[in-house]
């Protein structure tokens, strides 16, 4: 199947969609926000060589590393920035299952 066909999942950073209130549809192709789906379409500079430039200070998804160009679907948890809830509850999950890995809240993988 190719990537972005299936429409639980981003055809950018391949998230699962929760979230569908800020999912992107282009066609065939899903994308968990706006961020992802300007990001995935962002190939060429077209007629202004600067539209690829995000400035090494761009604040960036802490779990696919999109740069957030539409902040109206941002969310953060701690010091962490999200491109979108969908990104948040993706990361939200790992986290829950590498605290269950780790022996849950101060315990160690190591015997």
């Amino acid at each position: 199947m190719l990537r972005g066909i299936q429409r639980d999942v981003c055809a950018h950073c391949e998230c699962p969609i929760v979230d569908p209130t800020v999912q992107v549809v282009h066609g065939a192709l899903t994308y968990c926000c706006a961020n992802c789906s300007e990001a995935s379409e962002a190939t060429g500079s077209g007629s202004d060589p600067k539209a690829l430039r995000h400035g090494e200070d761009a604040l960036r998804c802490a779990h696919c590393g999109v740069p957030i160009v539409h902040e109206q679907t941002m969310e953060a948890r701690g010091d962490d920035a999200f491109c979108c809830s969908n990104c948040a509850a993706m990361a939200d999950s790992m986290a829950e299952h590498g605290a269950g890995a780790m022996g849950g809240p101060g315990g160690s993988a190591r015997a």
